[in-house]
């Protein structure tokens, strides 16, 4: 929701909530007009009085913008209270698609042992016998 209906949405609350109230509390109709009207011409004021028609920046707005706000707290307190079990092959595909493309994103591979050397099928006269053959010695 943009914050333009937000603030839409609670004047007009606040306008429901003034007009349940008794009518001694309420204020004239007037004050709110002119109370506007005096906003409206100093706000035309300062405009008018800053370099090159730039609106003047509040130092605590500035300063909120630039806080860096930690969500920490909120994100365990949302992921805690949320209990759902979620398959094993779909975890495992999501870590699949965040991991990098470097080498030092990949996780490490077990390398397997390798296998002891097998005798040759061979034996020494048959290579003598293919070398008199093929070499005609």
């Amino acid at each position: 929701m943009s914050a333009a209906l937000l603030r839409r949405g609670l004047e007009l609350l606040a306008e429901s909530e003034a007009s349940r109230a008794s009518p001694s509390q309420a204020e004239p109709s007037g004050t709110r007009a002119k109370r506007a009207r005096k906003a409206k011409a100093s706000q035309a004021q300062k405009l008018r009085n800053s370099a090159k028609g730039k609106v003047p920046k509040s130092a605590l707005a500035e300063y909120q913008k630039r806080e860096c706000q930690d969500y920490l707290r909120a994100n365990l307190k949302f992921m805690t209270s949320r209990r759902s079990v979620v398959e094993e092959s779909v975890t495992q595909q999501i870590l699949r698609q965040n991991q990098g493309r470097k080498a030092c994103d990949r996780p490490v591979t077990k390398t397997k042992k390798k296998k002891a050397a097998e005798g040759t099928v061979f034996t020494e006269e048959d290579f003598q016998k293919f070398q008199q053959e093929y070499f005609g010695c």
